[in-house]
């Protein structure tokens, strides 16, 4: 359990708040560079519950404004992007992408009065197809050094989808290991096409994993163990990336790999980006087909998509809800698989939404399966008091280079250590890429 103090703390996001603060000083992806064209239609954004407003400006440049117009605060979104700025329709007010008022045409030409008028601004960069954006106070740091962030553009395909809960506990699906030999399993052993018959099996044979954790100057590195038959120890490592990003272990020889991210849009609704990438070759035709059409655990297939809205991220919320029990087929769970559910993202999130919009945490009772979850919660919670009683900033802000690190899966003697066994295999090599069973 957590009390319902801490657990506010973790979970609460907005402006003021500890975890709101903390998280400001990372960071933060939240559009492709594609959804916005120089002078096009802006795009309405939501993050840490602050209604912004993304647009490309005629030099080509982005820029992340607060909403509202500061005069009567109509919602600049109908404004026009012309001229290196987004212009209010109601009175012609007019800012750049640095929040500043460039033109005040209400005013007579004499008045100083633009000269006091700014609206918020975050400054953002681009790189390898993801706009990011830094909400923090000061200069902001250089980005964290992610292995696909090095990478042509053609070595990854990304997805984005939107969440209705919390971002904790929609982050905490990727910590917890022990839930995919349940809700992803069929009944007749069948691989999901995206793991191994081998891991299949295994998982299948030992459905209680061994958690290990180790703390580390990025986060928090999770080992999951699973006897074999052939009397080895299979053991998948998951890295949770301070603050919410995270990295799977991957499948298969020469494998591609992956990396996700839990933004918080605010208290209850999370913003989930990620994506597959291979650190030798380029994704290929087949591969980018169906990671973009097909539903995964961060992207939903376009037919799957509610109708496009222009709500913040209102073209990546899906049809599969709590109000259609996420179109479950009890005779599917019956006889096929475990959950009935038939999106594969949508059997994480039936159950992370069904937890509420912000989960109470007082009730839970959580096991050895959930040291993980443990261990990432007290991470969070750490960082978020020592930057509000002390105010100590995260050493991994101003170290990007520890995120150079990767998931992993590896087959190993029972009494082998995971974690040095793996000391090599999960610092970023260019030029290599660890086989995995």
């Amino acid at each position: 359990m957590l009390a319902q103090a801490d657990n506010d703390i973790i979970t609460r996001v907005t402006p003021g708040t500890p975890m709101g603060d903390l998280l400001r000083r990372y960071w933060i992806p939240f559009l492709f560079s594609n959804e916005v064209v120089t002078d096009g239609a802006p795009e309405r954004v939501r993050l840490l519950g602050e209604d912004l407003l993304a647009f490309r400006d005629s030099d080509g440049r982005i820029g992340l404004i607060e909403e509202q117009c500061p005069h009567r605060c109509a919602s600049l979104y109908f404004g026009r992007n012309e001229d290196c700025g987004i212009r209010c329709l109601y009175h012609g007010w007019k800012f750049d992408r640095n929040g500043t008022c460039v033109d005040l045409p209400s005013e007579p030409p004499e008045s100083t009065f633009r000269d006091k008028i700014r609206i918020t601004a975050y400054p953002c960069v681009e790189r390898s197809g993801f706009v990011w954006t830094y909400m923090g106070p000061g200069a902001p740091p250089a980005l964290p050094a992610l292995e696909w962030l090095d990478l042509p553009e053609d070595h990854h395909v990304a997805g984005k989808r939107v969440q209705p809960s919390n971002w904790v506990q929609a982050m905490e699906g990727e910590v917890d290991q022990s839930h995919v030999s349940y809700v992803h399993s069929s009944s007749n052993g069948a691989t999901n096409g995206v793991t191994s018959r081998q891991v299949d099996e295994i998982r299948a044979a030992d459905k209680h994993p061994r958690f290990e954790v180790v703390e580390t100057p990025y986060g928090t590195c999770i080992g999951s163990g699973r006897e074999t038959p052939e009397g080895k120890k299979y053991w998948r490592l998951t890295q949770h990336l301070m603050p919410f990003y995270t990295l799977t272990g991957p499948y298969g020889k020469n494998p591609r790999r992956t990396w996700r991210s839990w933004i918080p849009i605010d208290d209850t609704n999370t913003l989930v980006m990620g994506m597959i990438f291979h650190p030798l070759r380029p994704i290929t035709d087949q591969e980018r087909n169906g990671a973009l059409t097909k539903s995964s655990v961060w992207n939903i297939a376009p037919e799957l998509r509610a109708p496009a809205t222009s709500q913040a991220f209102g073209k990546y919320r899906p049809i599969a809800s709590m109000a259609n029990d996420f179109h479950q087929d009890r005779e599917v769970q019956r006889t096929q698989t475990f959950s009935g559910i038939p999106e594969f993202w949508a059997q994480d999130a039936a159950m992370q939404i069904s937890m509420g919009p912000i989960a109470n945490r007082e009730r839970e009772h959580l096991g050895t399966s959930d040291l993980g979850i443990i261990a990432v919660r007290r991470r969070l919670l750490n960082a978020a008091k020592a930057l509000r009683d002390r105010n100590e900033v995260p050493h991994e802000i101003s170290h990007p280079e520890v995120y150079a690190v990767r998931g992993d899966a590896i087959l190993i003697d029972t009494d082998a250590s995971w974690f040095d066994s793996t000391a090599e295999r999960r610092v970023v090599v260019a030029g290599t890429n660890p086989d995995c069973p």
